[in-house]
C-alpha cells in the first residue's frame, strides 16, 4: 500500500499547531478517519507511556508514531508538519523517540519537524516490522527530508519526492536486520586472545580484518573448538619429557577463509533461503569489502514471522 492511498482527504497538516509532542499528536490523529477528539487525546496520552504503540526517529527531525485502534478499518495515516518544531528540550524516555534531537540536519533552517502517524487495527508489531525499515531508508536521503520541512501547504507535502508514492509494504532487506558487528580481530592476533575474546562476550563467531578493516575470514567457535583439540593432541604426543611449547597460532592460520557472505542490499527472503539451503546459523552481511555485522537465524525468523501475520491480516 503507497502512501497517498493511506492518506484521505484533510490527513496533511501543514501548518500543524503543536507546541510539545503530545499536542502534535493529539492533533494529526485527529485527522484520521473515525478517530474522535477524545480518542486522539486518550491515544496520544497513551503513546507517550509507550501503551498502544510506538514512536520512533526516522530522522532527527521525522517522527513516525504507530497506532494499533479499532477505530479504524484499513491501514490509515495522516501527516503534520510543524514549521517550529514540537519537540522542546525535554526528553521522553518512554516514547522510543528522542525529543531533543540528534544535531543539526541542514535540512530546516527554522528547526520544523515532521510528524507521520500510521494507524491500524491490526497488529502495530506487524506494522512495525514491515513498513518503519521502507520510512528510515526513504528519510535518510536529505534531498527528501528538506522538502518535508519546508513544505507551506498541504499540496507541498503532497509533492515531495517519492513520498506519495512510496510502497511501505516493501519487502524487507538485510540491512534492515543486520546485527552490527562489535568485536573484530586482526590476522596477527594469538589464538588465545581470540578464544578469551569469545568466551568473555559469548561470541559465536569473530570476523578477521586487515588494516583497512576489509574482510579477510571469520573464526567461528567451532574453528576454535578444533584448535582446542589440535593442540590437546599435540601435547600428548610430546608428553612430559619435552619442555619445549608449541608455538601459538594466530587468527590467520585458524581462521576460515571461504565465506559465504550477503550484502545490504539483498532481501530478506533471498538471505533466509540461503540460510536454509545451506544450513547456516549466520551470515556476514558485506558492505564494500567491510564486514559489518551478522544476519542470524533467529532474527530473520523475527522479522519474516509478523511480516507474513501482516500479509495474512490484509487479504482477510
Amino acid at each position: 500500500m503507497k502512501v497517498a492511498e493511506m492518506l484521505r482527504d484533510g490527513a496533511i497538516l501543514v501548518p500543524l499547531d503543536a507546541p510539545d509532542l503530545q499536542w502534535a499528536l493529539t492533533n494529526t490523529l485527529r485527522a484520521v478517519p473515525a478517530v474522535s477528539d477524545e480518542s486522539a487525546m486518550k491515544i496520544a496520552e497513551d503513546l507517550l507511556e509507550g501503551v498502544s504503540g510506538e514512536i520512533h526517529r526516522v530522522h532527527p527531525r521525522v517522527a513516525v508514531a504507530l497506532v494499533e485502534s479499532e477505530a479504524v478499518g484499513d491501514i490509515c495515516a495522516a501527516i503534520g508538519v510543524a514549521p517550529t518544531g514540537f519537540s522542546g528540550d525535554e526528553a521522553e524516555p518512554d516514547t522510543g523517540v528522542s525529543i531533543s534531537g540528534e544535531g543539526s540536519t541542514g535540512a530546516s533552517e527554522s528547526g520544523a519537524e515532521a510528524l507521520l502517524i500510521l494507524v491500524t487495527s491490526g497488529r502495530f508489531v506487524s506494522m512495525r516490522d514491515r513498513m518503519l525499515p521502507t520510512l528510515k531508508r526513504f528519510f535518510r536521503e536529505e534531498e527528501r527530508v528538506a522538502p518535508l520541512l519546508n513544505a507551506g501547504s498541504a499540496d507541498a507535502v503532497r509533492r515531495v519526492s517519492g513520498l506519495m508514492d512510496l510502497e511501505l509494504h516493501q519487502s524487507l532487506l538485510v540491512e534492515d536486520v543486520v546485527e552490527p558487528v562489535q568485536y573484530r580481530v586482526y590476522p596477527d592476533t594469538p589464538y588465545s586472545e581470540v578464544t578469551d575474546l569469545m568466551i568473555r562476550r559469548d561470541l559465536d563467531a569473530l570476523p578477521v580484518v586487515g588494516k583497512n578493516y576489509e574482510f579477510l575470514g571469520i573464526i567461528t567457535t567451532g574453528d576454535a573448538m578444533k584448535e582446542v583439540l589440535l593442540q590437546a593432541r599435540v601435547e600428548e604426543r610430546v608428553g612430559g619429557g619435552s619442555s619445549a611449547s608449541p608455538k601459538e597460532p594466530t587468527a590467520r592460520e585458524i581462521m576460515t577463509r571461504s565465506v559465504m557472505c550477503i550484502s545490504e542490499e539483498q532481501s530478506l527472503m533471498e538471505a533466509a533461503s540461503i540460510m536454509v539451503n545451506r544450513d547456516v546459523e549466520q551470515l556476514p552481511v558485506i558492505r564494500e569489502g567491510e564486514m559489518v555485522g551478522f544476519l542470524t537465524r533467529g532474527e530473520v525468523l523475527r522479522r519474516i514471522f509478523p511480516t507474513t501475520s501482516l500479509n495474512q491480516e490484509e487479504r482477510t
